[in-house]
């Protein structure tokens, strides 16, 4: 009892309802019964004042009606009242930082819009009307694929990914490109972010034309070149340092050829749409080993050994030509990046969601800090040794655009002193078995 707060009043009633209640009680020959029947009486009295406290709270707990009270309710009075003043403060504050973040979102240059896990608009800054044709206040609750309509975008909304961003025409603007995002916050919330990058589109298109247009324009010149060089070269009255000086020249002008070769093959995967025309059932196995029989006949002192297995039953639907580059660049590279003598496996097998073509080396093996950026084009690990290896540093990129063509998945896996390993997984809807043919 000693926490209670008992106040001044409150103690002097209570003494005299136990004076009162003792008078009566020896008038009536019982204590008890007085004392009783007085703090009865008392306890009415109080539950009529906590009758008063419920109906101040009821009705909103306001400070000009609060009731006149002491002791314990008083102090419950003053605690509440106390309380509900430092929540209002704390909903003043909360609200300035919603006003605030609410202004600074909408000032934002990209489009915002937040969206439960339906999809469905819970608001949306004032970019988003101008980039995407969404209005906050008029489209709040609606679906957000259903504004926006483009098939990229459909796509992305059904197959969420937060790692991934997409380029589509804005549906406000189709000379506007927008890249999209959406990233997964708070209880269930999406929030979509789009971007316009039309002068990063065209600037990657107005590369990509330069590159092939230039690429074709040096093709052939460096033709011409490489056949005068290979003439000289076989020149019985030139000196034998001037034929070895040629050689260099004949090197290094076939080497300009396959960088030329591979940038026009590169230009023709990022701009053109795969020829479904020509896409067929190949035989992988077979292709591979075509691409390791050449690669081993390149010269006497090849030593590199090659570890096949292949299983000549599975089909890959998809371009010969492409499929091809592929095979001949990932055993290129597994023989272009490691000494002599290294074992390289090469593996394609089925599994259980298709098939996987596998290429792996037992050499020195790649940086972690490498791996994100071997397939972007001329990137090398060390240039030195690419290029007396005679690598054009574009065989990665051009793998890379491959197995996205025919919808496959590359996985790079390596340590140092552990090798490296390329593994390509192709869905089951480009995959085929050979049927057996009767006698």
């Amino acid at each position: 009892m000693a926490g209670i707060p008992f106040s001044y009043g409150e103690k002097t009633r209570l003494a005299a309802v136990a004076l009162t209640g003792t008078i009566v009680g020896l008038m009536l020959g019982n204590v008890w019964i007085g004392l009783a029947v007085g703090y009865f009486l008392y306890s009415l009295w109080l539950l009529h004042q906590a009758h008063l406290v419920d109906h101040w709270l009821s009705t909103g707990a306001r400070r000009s009606r609060v009731p006149d009270t002491d002791g314990v309710l008083g102090h419950i009075e003053q605690l509440i009242f106390r309380r509900r003043t430092s929540d209002r403060s704390r909903k003043k504050r909360l609200k300035k930082i919603l006003s605030l973040y609410n202004q600074s979102a909408s000032a934002l240059p990209d489009a915002t819009v937040i969206t439960n896990n339906r999809f469905e608009i819970a608001w949306a800054n004032d970019a988003a009307w101008l980039h995407l044709g969404i209005r906050g206040a008029r489209d709040s609750g609606q679906r957000i694929d259903n504004l926006v309509r483009a098939p990229e975008f459909h796509r992305y909304v059904a197959h969420f990914d937060p790692d991934s961003e997409i380029e589509f025409p804005s549906p406000v603007n189709r000379q506007m490109i927008l890249a999209v995002r959406c990233v997964n916050y708070g209880e269930d919330l999406y929030l979509f972010i789009a971007r316009d990058v039309s002068q990063r589109v065209l600037l990657r298109e107005t590369r990509a034309a330069f590159v092939a247009n230039a690429s074709h324009e040096l093709k052939t010149p460096l033709t011409v070149v490489n056949g005068y060089l290979e003439m000289l070269a076989d020149d019985e009255t030139l000196s034998e340092d001037a034929r070895k000086k040629l050689k260099i020249a004949e090197r290094h002008a076939m080497r300009m050829s396959e960088i030329v070769s591979d940038l026009l093959t590169l230009s023709r995967l990022e701009n053109q749409e795969p020829d479904t025309k020509k896409m067929k059932q190949l035989p992988v196995a077979t292709l591979l080993q075509a691409a390791v029989a050449d690669i081993s006949g390149t010269t006497e002192d090849f030593s590199h050994q090659f570890e096949l297995d292949v299983d000549p039953s599975l089909l890959l639907h998809g371009s010969e030509v492409e499929i091809k580059s592929l095979c001949n660049n990932l055993c290129h590279n597994a023989v272009q990046h490691t000494p002599a003598a290294t074992t390289v496996q090469v593996e394609w097998t089925a599994t259980d969601t298709g098939a996987q073509l596998l290429v792996k080396d037992n050499g020195p093996g790649i940086d972690p800090v490498h791996l994100n950026h071997i397939t972007e084009r001329f990137y090398r690990v060390d240039n030195d040794h690419s290029r007396e290896s005679g690598g054009t540093g574009l065989g990665l990129s051009i793998v890379k655009h491959i197995v996205q063509r025919h919808r496959g998945e590359l996985d790079i896996r390596s340590a140092p002193g552990e090798g490296t390993s390329f593994t390509i997984r192709f869905p089951a809807e480009v995959i085929a078995r050979e049927t057996a043919t009767a006698l």
